[in-house]
C-alpha cells in the first residue's frame, strides 16, 4: 500500500480538481458517502439512530457535512455541531453548508455558548432526549500543522469523554483530529477513533507510533484518478502481509544450505553473550543457511554450546571483547560469506572501536550494523555516510539520537525526517539503509525510498528484540534479498512473529520465543 504525504494530498486534490476537470463538490460527496458506508458496514445502519457531527472549518467539515445529509438520507437523525461559525466555511465546504441549511437540518453553533454551559452538556442534553449512536469527527484533515486550541481543544476533549464515559463509537474523517498527518504527533490533543475512513491514500501519520490512535483504519476511492498517483511517484509504503508475500520465495526442491547463504556474526562480549545468540537464532530461524560466529577465544565455548547449529572461530587475541588485533584473521573468515552482522553486544572498549571502524570503512559486502557499532560509528559521520558496501543500520529511538545529535524527543517528534537523515547521500553510491525501531518502525534509503512496518505490539518492549531483528535482516540479505526488501521483510516478520505470540500472551514473551516463531510465519506465508 502506498503513503502520502499531506502536500502531495493536497496536489493530487489540486490536479484531479483543475486537470482532469472533476469537481470538487464530486470529491467532498464521493468521500461523505463512502465514510457513512464504511460506518454502516462496521457499526451498523444508521437508519434510526442519532448520529452527532463535529464540524470544522475546512474541506474535512464540508465531508462531515456530506455525511449529515447522507444520514438523513438513510432514515438516520444528524445533528452538527461547528466549533466555529459554520457561514466562515468557504468553497465546496460551504456550498455543503448551504444544502444542509436549506433542507432544515439541525445544527449547533458551539461558540455562541453560555461559558457556564459546557459542550459536554450540550451533547449530553441531546442523549437524553435522542439516545446518541455514533460520534463523527470532521474537524481537522490533513491539513493540520499547528496545536489545537480553544474551542476545537474543548470539542475534542469533549469526544475523547463521551467515548469513554457512554461507550459512544468515534468515526473520524480521513484523519484523527489533532493528529499531524506526516509525522503522527498529537498537536496539543488528539481525537481517539474507533474507525478512521481515509480517502485514496492512507497517511504516514495513520501509523506512526503503533497508529493506535486510528483504531481500525480503512482506505476509500472517492474519485483521485490512478493515473495521477502513478505519475506522483509516491515513495512511501507501508510494510503489510500484501507486500511481504511478493518478496517470499518458495525454495526449490533442490536447495540446500550452501545455496541460503552464510552470514557472518561479529557480536557479543563478556556479560553480553546473549545478544550475539540471539542474533543467530533470529538468522537461522529466517532461513541462513549457515551461520559462523567470530567470538573472543575465552567465550568461544559458550558459542559452541548454545546453539548446536552455528558454527565459532575462536579469536586468538580477543578476550572478553572483539579486538582489532584480530582483523587480519577477520579477514579471511569474510572470504566466502554473504554478508556479516556487527554490533549486538560488541561494547565500546578501544580495541573494539578499532575494529568496528575498519570492518565498516573496508568490507565491501553488505553489512548490517546494530547496537554497540552505532554508538561507535556515530562519532565518525564521515566514514559512515561512505562505505564501499551496502549496509543496513538499525538503531533505536537512543541510537538514532546519537546519530543525529539529537535528543530522542526530537526524532520521536518526527520519525520519517529522523530516519530519512542520509538521504542527501545520493542514488549513485551503495545504498545505506535506515531501520529506525519502534512503534511502527521506520524504513528509509538513501534511494528516496520510505515505509513503515504495519506488524508488531507493546509486548515486544523487552531486551534482546533489536538483536533477533539484526539476524532476521542479516538472514535474508544472505539468501539474496537485496538490502531494501532483506529490511522490509525482516521488520515485518520480526513483528508478525510477535503478533503471532501476542494473540495469546499479550506480553511477558521472549525475543527467544519470537525466533522461535518465525519458520510457522514464514511457512503460513509461503503457502
Amino acid at each position: 500500500m502506498q503513503l502520502a504525504l499531506a502536500a502531495q494530498m493536497r496536489e493530487l486534490d489540486l490536479q484531479s480538481i483543475e486537470e482532469i476537470g472533476i469537481p470538487g463538490m464530486v470529491l467532498m460527496e464521493n468521500a461523505g458517502r463512502s465514510t457513512v458506508d464504511q460506518m454502516e458496514q462496521a457499526l451498523g445502519p444508521v437508519a434510526g439512530k442519532t448520529v452527532c457531527v463535529f464540524a470544522g472549518p475546512g474541506n474535512n467539515g464540508g465531508d462531515g457535512l456530506v455525511i449529515a445529509r447522507t444520514v438523513h438520507g438513510l432514515g438516520g437523525f444528524p445533528m452538527v455541531f461547528f466549533p466555529a461559525a459554520p457561514e466562515r466555511l468557504t468553497g465546496d465546504a460551504g456550498l455543503n453548508f448551504e444544502i444542509y441549511r436549506r433542507l432544515r437540518l439541525p445544527y449547533q453553533v458551539l461558540d455562541n455558548q453560555e461559558k457556564s454551559f459546557t459542550l459536554a452538556d450540550t451533547v449530553l442534553a441531546l442523549n437524553r432526549m435522542h439516545p446518541i449512536h455514533f460520534l463523527v469527527d470532521a474537524l481537522f484533515g490533513t491539513g493540520l500543522e499547528r496545536e489545537v486550541s480553544g474551542g476545537f481543544l474543548e470539542t475534542i476533549t469533549c469526544i475523547n469523554a463521551l467515548r469513554h464515559s457512554h461507550r459512544l463509537p468515534v468515526v473520524s474523517v480521513d484523519i484523527p483530529s489533532g493528529l499531524h498527518s506526516d509525522t503522527g504527533a498529537i498537536l496539543g490533543c488528539a481525537v481517539q477513533a474507533d474507525l478512521t475512513v481515509t480517502y485514496a491514500l492512507a497517511k504516514p501519520g495513520h501509523y506512526h507510533h503503533g497508529g493506535d490512535r486510528s483504531g481500525r483504519l480503512v482506505c476509500v476511492d472517492i474519485g483521485i484518478p490512478a493515473s495521477l498517483v502513478a505519475r506522483m511517484k509516491l515513495q512511501g509504503m507501508l510494510i503489510d502481509q500484501a507486500a511481504l508475500v511478493r518478496h517470499l520465495r518458495v525454495r526449490p526442491a533442490t536447495a540446500h544450505k550452501g545455496s541460503n547463504g552464510h552470514l557472518l556474526i561479529l557480536a557479543g562480549s563478556a556479560g553480553k553473550t546473549g545478544a550475539a545468540l540471539l542474533c543467530g537464532q533470529g538468522a537461522l530461524r529466517s532461513g541462513a543457511g549457515l551461520v559462523t560466529f567470530a567470538a573472543p577465544h575465552d567465550l568461544n565455548p559458550i558459542f559452541e554450546t548454545a546453539i548446536a547449529e552455528a558454527m565459532s572461530v575462536p579469536l586468538p587475541a580477543s578476550s572478553g571483547f572483539l579486538s582489532v588485533d584480530d582483523y587480519q584473521r577477520i579477514e579471511v573468515l569474510c572470504a566466502g560469506k554473504n554478508g556479516i552482522v556487527l554490533g549486538p553486544g560488541i561494547g565500546t572498549e578501544p580495541e573494539t572501536r578499532e575494529l568496528a571502524l575498519r570492518l565498516y570503512g573496508a568490507y565491501a559486502g553488505p553489512l548490517v550494523v546494530d547496537a554497540d557499532a552505532l554508538t561507535i560509528l556515530a562519532a565518525h559521520p564521515d566514514l559512515l555516510r561512505n562505505p564501499p558496501g551496502p549496509r543496513i543500520l538499525t538503531p533505536h529511538p537512543g541510537e538514532m539520537a546519537r546519530l543525529l545529535g539529537a535528543s530522542v524527543e526530537a526524532v520521536q517528534a518526527d520519525r520519517l525526517k529522523a530516519a530519512q537523515w542520509l538521504n542527501a547521500n545520493g542514488a549513485d553510491r551503495p545504498p545505506i539503509i535506515t531501520v529506525l525501531k519502534g512503534a511502527g518502525t521506520m524504513v528509509s534509503t538513501t534511494g528516496g525510498a520510505w515505509a513503515i512496518n504495519a506488524s508488531g505490539n507493546p509486548g515486544m518492549a523487552t531486551g534482546g528484540m533489536g538483536d533477533v531483528l539484526a539476524g532476521i535482516i542479516g538472514g535474508l540479505l544472505v539468501q539474496g534479498h537485496d538490502p531494501w526488501q532483506a529490511a522490509c521483510l525482516g521488520v515485518h516478520l520480526h513483528g508478525l512473529a510477535a503478533d503471532r505470540i501476542a494473540a495469546d500472551q499479550p506480553y511477558g514473551y521472549t525475543a527467544t520465543e519470537v525466533a522461535r516463531q518465525l519458520p510457522q510465519v514464514i511457512g503460513s506465508l509461503c503457502l
